[in-house]
């Protein structure tokens, strides 16, 4: 690839990662979208140089000054928003500057507004997408800023005449007029690539490191808010047509228990309803209370527990219109970086509105087991609190009634009752997303029972309340979501709008409100294994990074700090540990050689001996200096075995000495090779210029690692063999 190629190639990279970043966070339209990629695939093809020179000037400007009513416009009636229209007039400009591109002012001038475009990504949203084009912008501005550096600086030397060009047509390759025929592309991309690597790895120890504070801009979704296909706080019965059911990512649930010892029928609880007039379901009772956070750090729903298994259930929800906190049946706390929590008389949870975030929070459940005691009690006495909203009737077909007479008759007890009526409703009626009837139908829920006989969740759910009502069962029906599909890769529970759901809660007196799902399961959604693994693949991906990345803080900080003082503690102790034995096991064996009576009587001698020994060697060293620079460069060698330089270094010092002893010295100017050379038909000529080939071989040749010490000292017995005889 020629220097041209590539520095247009990087440049648009780091152009188009700016524009990525931008478009990944939804808030564009496709009218922006469109209008930036054409200019970004126009000006690949064009020649953009020329089409500058024709433009003149004023038309330019003209061009860039046209669009300030529009941007009043837009700040004014279409977008209002100042940062979308700021945008828009960005992308504008970039899209000028894109077709006319001639100068290194154009190419700087865009580099700066996908910085721009970078930074306004970032207070828009930081998901995985942002993270992938802040890599992309980090690797290409590496090699970009250098490219144009070279560029630019050519460029100057060229004006003045006293360089040729890097790279020449290809016509004139190898005429000794270029400074390199080819541009080496892969070694600058290679070097851009490990310059941004370190980049990377010196920045994640300050991520961790520098103090932390909540920013929930940084939360934003990846996005618009989302509205719920499925739930909401208002149900409503006897709509015409198709619900158009969505797979848009609604949150993700990581569990402490594994998926097989989990409840078949887990559900994320939502919100309970209680008032139906006829065609919609409300609450009859808006009114909230605040739950207290405790000292521990939860905000403490119930005032008691059972002494059965408890669930720690880690939500990660995206930006929803809603309020409701999602977790398993019988909340007992919820973590306190939720912000708030608020607790109605249904004992649905509620939090502050995160429609412009995603939020994480913790939830501590007691999720209730079949009691078998429910088989033979009830009925049991109603209090006022339950018996009046929850067994409220409106004018409605008397036939409901009686259909829910028939089906129980002779069922004793209100937990047999309630099964026979979600029996007989999973066994007689269809589920569909196609909705049937009249849509001024007098009585929805009778149509459905009746005539249609097929229907979505929220009329199986509907019909089964209103059925208990009639029988004198408090009940009250449930909107949340179903578990959805567990993720391997990521261990969580990853749930879609398709996953939203009604059921029934039906009130059993002192065993309190028990779950009851009369709809029949609907056959799941069928896709090829591939693209099921690569869908949990991505969505493992997107939950390490939002919870190990935007979801540190200083609470996650404050942990990890705590993790690794306890870490140092524990290698602290296990140090000192190890330091008392090896002190007890000197002193035992200190004592025991002192009751043995040997230091007494073999100790001063031993001593003795090891000073005169010693003293000999020192003698004999000092004495034999060739012997002493053979011992240390021995020494050398067997401490720094792994390096091959140091060893072929430490072989040829040697040699060099044993011929300077003979007077055979090598000149400051020569190389080794010519040094080998010079010593001519000499006995030790062979030897030496074998050893001299092994040293440069070790140096700047292929490893050797094994065979190197041996063939040295074996050159090495030559080459004082051959100076022997040479005596």
């Amino acid at each position: 690839m020629s220097f041209s190629r590539y520095f247009k190639f990087s440049s648009y990279c780091l152009i188009g990662s700016g524009f990525v970043a931008i478009a990944a966070t939804g808030t564009l339209d496709l009218f922006s979208l469109i209008l930036i990629s054409s200019a970004l695939i126009a000006s690949w093809f064009l020649d953009t140089g020329q089409l500058y020179r024709r433009l003149e000037g004023w038309a330019l400007n003209a061009m860039a000054l046209i669009y300030l009513p529009f941007y009043l416009i837009d700040y004014k009636l279409l977008s209002r928003s100042f940062m979308i229209s700021t945008i828009h007039t960005v992308f504008y400009v970039a899209a000028l500057k894109l077709l006319t591109l001639a100068k290194d002012r154009d190419y700087a001038i865009l580099y700066i507004i996908s910085f721009a475009e970078l930074l306004a990504a970032s207070t828009l949203s930081i998901d995985l997408t942002f993270a992938l084009s802040l890599t992309l912008f980090l690797f290409s501005a590496v090699s970009t800023l250098v490219l144009f550096e070279m560029r630019r600086s050519n460029a100057k030397a060229m004006e003045k005449g006293r360089l040729q060009p890097p790279v020449i047509p290809r016509d004139m390759e190898g005429s000794g007029l270029e400074l390199f025929s080819r541009f080496p592309a892969g070694k600058v991309a290679v070097l851009s690539l490990m310059t941004t690597l370190m980049i990377v790895l010196m920045a994640i120890p300050l991520f961790f490191l520098l103090p932390r504070r909540a920013m929930s801009i940084l939360r934003r979704p990846l996005g618009q808010t989302q509205f719920i296909s499925g739930f909401s706080e208002r149900v409503e019965l006897g709509e015409i047509g198709n619900i158009k059911e969505s797979d848009a990512l609604v949150m993700r649930v990581r569990v402490s228990e594994p998926p097989e010892r989990l409840p078949d029928d887990l559900k994320w609880r939502g919100i309970a309803l209680d008032h139906y007039d006829g065609r919609a379901w409300s609450k009859s009772d808006p009114r909230r209370r605040a739950v207290i956070l405790q000292e521990a750090g939860f905000y403490k729903v119930e005032e008691y527990s059972h002494s059965r298994p408890r669930l720690s259930e880690t939500f990660f929800l995206e930006a929803l219109a809603t309020d409701v906190i999602f977790a398993s049946r019988r909340v007992l706390a919820v973590s306190r970086d939720i912000g708030l929590v608020q607790r109605d008389s249904s004992e649905s949870l509620y939090t502050l509105k995160h429609a412009q975030r995603k939020i994480r929070y913790v939830a501590v459940c007691e999720p209730p087991e079949p009691e078998a005691a429910l088989l033979d009690s009830g009925p049991w006495p109603i209090p006022d609190a339950v018996g009046k909203p929850y067994l409220q009737l409106p004018p409605e077909d008397p036939r409901i009634g009686q259909l829910a007479r028939e089906i129980t008759r002779g069922v004793e007890g209100p937990y047999r009752k309630a099964r026979a009526l979600e029996s007989y409703l999973r066994a007689n009626y269809a589920y569909s997303l196609e909705l049937r009837g009249s849509p001024r139908e007098k009585d929805p829920l009778a149509a459905f029972l009746f005539d249609i006989r097929s229907g979505h969740c929220e009329y199986f759910a509907s019909a089964m309340t209103i059925m208990l009502r009639e029988l004198g069962i408090p009940a009250r029906l449930v909107n949340g979501f179903r578990r959805g599909e567990y993720n391997r890769i990521g261990n969580d529970w990853a749930v879609r709008q398709y996953d939203a759901h009604s059921w029934v809660e039906a009130y059993m007196g002192a065993f309190g409100w028990y779950e009851f799902d009369p709809t029949p399961p609907d056959p799941r959604r069928l896709r090829p294994a591939f693209a099921r693994m690569l869908e949990k693949l991505m969505d493992a991906i997107d939950l390490w990074w939002w919870e190990e990345v935007v979801s540190y803080d200083f609470y996650s900080q404050s942990e990890l700090v705590g993790r690794l003082r306890a870490r140092l503690s524990e290698y602290q102790y296990r140090l000192k540990m190890v330091l008392a034995a090896a002190y007890l096991e000197g002193r035992s064996g200190v004592e025991r050689i002192q009751t043995s009576g040997w230091v007494r009587t073999q100790g001063p001698l031993f001593l003795v001996a090891a000073a005169l020994l010693l003293v000999a060697v020192r003698v004999v060293l000092s004495r034999q200096p060739g012997l002493r620079k053979r011992l240390s460069r021995t020494l050398r060698r067997l401490i720094s075995r792994p390096k091959e330089s140091s060893i072929a270094a430490s072989f040829y010092e040697e040699a060099l000495d044993l011929l300077r002893s003979r007077g055979l010295r090598r000149a400051r100017g020569q190389t080794p090779l010519e040094f080998a050379h010079s010593l001519g038909d000499l006995r030790a000529a062979e030897p030496f210029k074998a050893l001299t080939s092994l040293y440069y071989q070790a140096r700047f040749g292929p490893a050797m690692i094994g065979e190197l010490s041996s063939k040295g000292e074996g050159l090495l017995r030559s080459l004082r063999s051959a100076l022997h005889q040479q005596k």
